[in-house]
């Protein structure tokens, strides 16, 4: 499954303004960061696909940690503010 992201899917976002490496991408727009990133379960049989988006400036969670655009994941974003 990997292998088939890496080889169809991954140059796709590319194409489209992504950076990061697998299983986490994200893409700066004027005003937002797209967020994007693959889950799969330990025996591969199931693909997860989690997208979310932040301010250009960053996130800072629900701790009070700061992340910088290229550093921010999916999963420090708020559960109600993300799409499976």
């Amino acid at each position: 499954m990997i292998n088939s992201l890496r080889e169809n899917v991954i140059p796709t976002l590319r194409d489209r303004g992504f950076k990061g490496s697998f299983p986490h991408f994200y893409r700066k727009l004027e005003d937002r960061v797209d967020l994007l990133m693959f889950q799969l379960t330990a025996w591969g049989e199931v693909l997860y696909i989690e997208v979310s988006k932040c301010s250009p400036g960053g996130h800072i969670d629900v701790s009070e940690t700061f992340y910088t655009p290229n550093k921010v994941k999916v999963y420090n974003i708020d559960t109600a503010h993300r799409q499976k």
